[in-house]
């Protein structure tokens, strides 16, 4: 670890973006309990509209359920040598009235590739299309050999108030870190 390494530094990249909570490292069914938990009792606090909460919520679930899927950089956990992804997740608060969902994480060349063409495609229906095609997605049933069914970038598309922002930055070993940005209206 660096000695120079400076908290208060990443302390202010926080405030100063309204970060009001944020995770990196495996993510597990334990951590996403404990998150979820942790997320759910602050947004009470602050008298969230439950239905905001709610919202927040799943699109957070979902977002750690892409890490998991998707997650080239992986955790062994000890007693099952079961691998997790490893990444980054949180939320902040916009001036704008909305709650922001970010996460991020390593992804191969060819899942950026299977990711962007799914967020273009999702992207570019209307609110009507996005439902149908979620619809016609549940109704497929189809399950991938990793046992989802598709839906995630769905379901955070459902529960945004904006387009899906997202990035693919190449790293040196020809993998791209993702990074996700869902943002979710605080008043419906």
């Amino acid at each position: 670890m660096n000695t120079n390494f400076d908290v208060h530094a990443i302390y202010r990249l926080m405030h100063d973006n309204h970060i009001q909570f944020s995770y990196k490292g495996p993510i597990t069914q334990e951590v996403l309990i404990s998150l979820g938990e942790t997320i759910k009792e602050k947004l009470h606090r602050d008298d969230c509209d439950a239905k905001v909460v709610r919202r927040v919520f799943s699109v957070l679930v979902e977002a750690a359920h892409n890490i998991l899927k998707y997650s080239s950089e992986k955790a062994f956990m000890d007693e099952t040598n079961k691998s997790t992804g490893i990444g980054l997740i949180g939320i902040g608060k916009t001036d704008c009235n909305l709650f922001l969902v970010f996460s991020g994480n390593i992804v191969t060349a060819d899942e950026a590739s299977t990711i962007e063409t799914h967020l273009k495609l999702i992207n570019s229906l209307t609110r009507e299309e996005l439902t149908k095609s979620y619809q016609q997605q549940l109704k497929q049933g189809t399950i991938s050999s990793d046992g989802s069914a598709g839906l995630g970038l769905f379901e955070m598309a459902r529960k945004s108030d904006r387009p899906i922002d997202y990035t693919f930055s190449p790293l040196p070993n020809g993998t791209f870190f993702f990074e996700l940005k869902i943002f979710v209206k605080v008043e419906d």
